[in-house]
């Protein structure tokens, strides 16, 4: 009895050994170390939170809108201080007319006598 591969059979082995090979490295590659330093991590079932490596957020563009959490935080209320008051100025005084002094009328001087 011949045991020998013919070519398509060493074809189909190598290529389940490639797809082995890359599941095998995908699933070596992920970090079951401690929470802070995984790229993903959830507080809750409900929420996840993803970080890279340097603690920054990445959120996702499908789904839901996030609830609020580390890397959505609730909004604050912000502090508007009220308006400052309107000082409105007083009226300018009307204007007071003052009539002119009266001028006498000139008096008329009793003419002199002559000598005559």
């Amino acid at each position: 009895m011949k045991t020998s591969m013919s070519k398509k059979q060493i074809g189909l082995a190598v290529a389940c050994a490639l797809t082995l090979g890359f599941a095998a490295s995908a699933a070596r590659a992920q970090n079951f170390g401690p929470n802070d330093q995984r790229e993903l991590w959830t507080d809750s079932p409900k929420a996840q939170i993803w970080k890279n490596g340097y603690g920054e957020c990445w959120h996702s563009a499908f789904g839901p809108p996030p609830g609020y959490n580390e890397c959505n935080p609730a909004p604050l209320a912000q502090y508007v201080p009220p308006p400052a008051p309107v000082v409105v100025p007083p009226p300018a005084p009307a204007p007071v007319y003052v009539a002119p002094p009266v001028q006498p009328a000139p008096m008329e001087l009793p003419r002199k006598k002559d000598r005559n």
